[in-house]
């Protein structure tokens, strides 16, 4: 068997995405994408595909992914992905839903070794029962498709992750489709979860979207059973939620949220925008934060709960922290968190803080902060912060700590 993730290692400092296209071969009711725009071009035209790959470059992008709608129903897209890659792309991510790869010829053509170890494919696959994921995705057979371009990357020796929306239809069965992916696909490198992302145009959608509370020991049981078999379990930005509706989750979502809280830019067809789930004045205009929230010691990190959730099911979920919680949690380990990794953030202080809860999480309690001048004013809140959280900060860095 192939090492696991030599290429989800190396992760690139800043990541450009091309939703490519909006045409798709399923016709899911949650689809953050939705229906193309009044006005909008199908597709962007491979001269301008390649004009924005070049700028991408020239401005350190080093990562890229590809979605669509559907991006392996792009023409030529095995060309396009090459031309990235020979413009110094570490890595291109597809993320698709695989219907298309047992037959369409796309990985024959990427098969290359120069190629091939350098593309990693990302496929949703949203349940591991076949009704259940045809329901999902209103598409018929998807379910057997989707399997079958699952093995053709399998054996043709691609790194895959899969990729699952929690709903109202799967969230109980959330282990058995661990165990499941486990059991067919455990050369994969990682399974990302997410809520789904509410956007306006959704109806149906939303329906789907089940209670935040009881879903989480769910999704805490399939993410030990993954991480048991050696597959990264992963959250998606666009499913964030509050820190108190993630209990026995709390890593899961703190690691997601300090990537979405590093600069990426996303780019289609309608407009050019910056990743914006962790930008705050998404969250003033999506979320809102209930009546206990102002006591909580993260409310300053945190951007509330999705609008419609509040109006579907209030605020009742919502369970502040005190500083003491992070005081108490156990912890012996040595770590230093060197300030000047969290400055490319849109709002640094907000990524050092998660940086330090996520410590907390892992076992440290003795911290040192390193380049405090790169965050100003706010060094000094964060350093309390630290202190109420249970942190000791030493004088002088500690050795043998380990550094973030």
């Amino acid at each position: 068997m192939r090492d696991k993730g030599k290429n989800a290692g190396r992760r690139p400092r800043k990541r450009l995405i091309l939703s490519l296209l909006w045409d798709c071969n399923q016709r899911c009711s949650f689809c953050a994408k939705g229906p193309r725009p009044a006005g909008a071009e199908r597709l962007i035209p491979p001269g301008k595909v390649l004009e924005l790959l070049r700028a991408g470059r020239r401005d350190g992008y080093d990562g890229l992914s590809l979605d669509g709608g559907e991006p392996t129903l792009y023409p030529d897209l095995a060309r396009l992905v090459a031309r990235a890659l020979g413009l110094g792309y570490g890595s291109v991510n597809i993320l698709t839903n695989g219907m298309a790869l047992a037959d369409s010829g796309l990985l024959r053509a990427l098969g290359r070794p120069r190629l091939r170890e350098r593309v990693v494919f990302c496929v949703s696959l949203h349940s591991h029962l076949a009704a259940v994921s045809d329901r999902l995705t209103a598409t018929p057979g998807a379910f057997a498709r989707t399997l079958a371009g699952l093995g053709e990357l399998r054996d043709s020796g691609f790194e895959f992750s899969l990729y699952s929306v929690i709903t109202t239809l799967n969230w109980r069965r959330l282990p058995a489709y661990a165990a499941f992916v486990a059991e067919h696909f455990p050369q994969a490198n990682s399974v990302t979860f997410s809520y789904l992302f509410p956007a306006g145009y959704l109806r149906e959608g939303l329906a789907l979207y089940p209670r935040l509370v009881p879903t989480a020991p769910a999704l805490a049981a399939a993410a030990a059973l993954l991480r048991s078999r050696g597959i990264r379990p992963e959250l998606s930005a666009c499913g964030l939620i509050p820190l108190c509706l993630a209990r026995g989750n709390e890593r899961l979502l703190l690691g997601t949220a300090m990537e979405s809280g590093e600069r990426h830019m996303t780019f289609d067809t309608h407009k050019m925008e910056p990743f914006p789930f962790f930008d705050a004045a998404f969250n003033n205009r999506n979320k809102r934060k209930g009546p206990a929230c102002g006591g909580c010691a993260v409310a300053g990190v945190c951007g509330g709960i999705w609008n419609f959730y509040a109006d579907k099911y209030g605020f009742s979920e919502l369970r502040p922290f005190a500083a003491e919680h992070f005081k108490a949690l156990p912890g012996s380990g040595s770590a230093s968190l060197d300030l000047s990794s969290c400055s490319g953030a849109a709002e640094p202080w907000k990524l050092a803080m998660m940086n330090l809860i996520a410590l907390r999480y892992k076992g440290f309690s003795r911290l040192t902060l390193l380049n405090e001048a790169a965050l100003g004013d706010r060094a000094p809140g964060l350093k309390a912060f630290a202190r109420a959280a249970g942190f000791v900060l030493p004088r002088a860095p500690t050795a043998g700590g380990a550094i973030f």
